[in-house]
């Protein structure tokens, strides 16, 4: 459907703003340069990584989460997410015996089921609360008996749910059942500090992260996975038979970034802003609507009820490009995910439009927001680098 919303934009008279996906508006860093400045050599890459790129994961867990993780416990992936839609086909291979089930959250991102339907398995949605947390004591018996492994993602994506990762993971024990946690927004926590499923011990346990959040380099396409030596060492040997491996410049440039943690502080804030300033925005319009526990995205109930129908009004009547609720889930249909992407001044036009067309406030655009004439029709944004998100409709 995002095509079909950015086509819609496009016909509104206004330049598209893109707030579907999660990828800031700032500059990337530039992977060739690096990669000739540390000489690098010809060759295949390792799948399982380079040392210097497992050794800056391995600092990174430990100054950033108070986590020791042995260098046998680490190892590359193509960008996170390559490793959640491949995982639970490798760790069937491993370790599925007659376990054929992938649990995943209700509202969740869309690869997870991806994920399971390539390795040929059911999945079963984890209950939640009022607030969108799991609750895994709802599960029925039968189906935890069946499961291979669990998906977790804190802060959560769409809701900014954060978990109570530790918890999760004695569960997981408790019934046998790997535990995946999906860690992509673990440094953009809001609502206490930032944390890893780790921190409960290695036994049972992967957590996968990501460079194109908090570090701010989707173009890269390389993250990390660490936890069970017992599940790292299978799966780099099955991942390497199948090719996959991250690219030898993006590695180097992702352990620069790992050490970098003035960056992420930088992007943190940047992130902060913009997500308290599209609250404000959203409410100030009268679509109610709190700041996340963590994450970059607010998670809007729409008038009436529709995502879909909302996103399109939003892409007609004010070129705003968002991301249907329905697409993490058929419990997400009322709602709508608003990326935090973009400054204040280019998304407070956009609001207010779409303001008017609900009816709840006039909102005439800014001067440099006009509807483009003769010498401006057509024009557009140029695109922006897409980060593990970009195949979402």
């Amino acid at each position: 459907m995002r095509e079909e919303l950015l086509a819609t934009a496009r016909d509104s008279g206004f330049a598209p703003v893109d707030l579907s996906l999660g990828v800031a508006c700032d500059p990337e860093p530039d992977a060739a340069d690096a990669w000739a400045a540390e000489g690098g050599e010809p060759g295949y890459p390792k799948s399982r990584g380079f040392a210097v790129l497992r050794s800056a994961a391995a600092a990174a867990l430990r100054r950033r989460y108070g986590v020791s993780v042995p260098p046998d416990a680490v190892a590359a992936c193509a960008g996170s997410k390559e490793f959640i839609g491949s995982a639970a086909l490798f760790l069937r291979q491993e370790r599925g015996g007659g376990r054929d089930t992938v649990l995943i959250p209700r509202l969740r991102y869309p690869t997870y089921a991806v994920g399971a339907a390539l390795a040929g398995m059911r999945t079963v949605e984890v209950p939640t609360d009022d607030a969108f947390r799991m609750r895994l004591d709802l599960l029925p018996a039968s189906d935890v008996r069946r499961a291979l492994c669990l998906w977790v993602n804190s802060p959560a994506n769409p809701t900014g749910v954060v978990e109570p990762l530790a918890a999760v993971a004695r569960w997981g024990r408790e019934h046998g059942v790997i535990v995946l946690s999906d860690e992509a927004y673990t440094d953009l926590t809001w609502d206490g500090s930032p944390g890893t499923i780790l921190s409960s011990g290695l036994d049972g346990v992967l957590a996968v992260h990501s460079m194109s959040k908090a570090s701010h380099a989707p173009g890269l396409r390389v993250g990390f996975y660490a936890g069970d030596p017992r599940l790292v060492a299978p799966l780099v040997v099955r991942r390497r038979d199948a090719g996959l491996m991250a690219a030898a410049p993006a590695q180097v440039v992702a352990a620069r970034l790992l050490g970098d943690d003035r960056r992420v502080a930088g992007q943190r804030a940047r992130t902060l802003r913009r997500l308290t300033g599209l609250v404000d925005l959203l409410n100030g319009a009268g679509l109610r609507c709190a700041r996340p526990e963590g994450a970059m995205f607010v998670w809007l109930r729409t008038p009436g009820g529709d995502g879909a129908a909302f996103a399109r009004l939003a892409a007609r009547t004010a070129g705003l490009v968002l991301a249907p609720g329905a697409q993490y889930g058929p419990a997400g249909h009322p709602y709508v995910r608003i990326a935090a992407t973009e400054e204040q001044e280019t998304v407070e036009p956009r609001i207010g439009l779409l303001a008017t067309a609900l009816g709840r406030a006039p909102a005439p655009p800014s001067p440099g927001d006009t509807p483009p004439g003769p010498a401006t029709a057509g024009a557009t944004k140029p695109p922006r680098a897409r980060n593990r998100e970009g195949a979402l409709p």
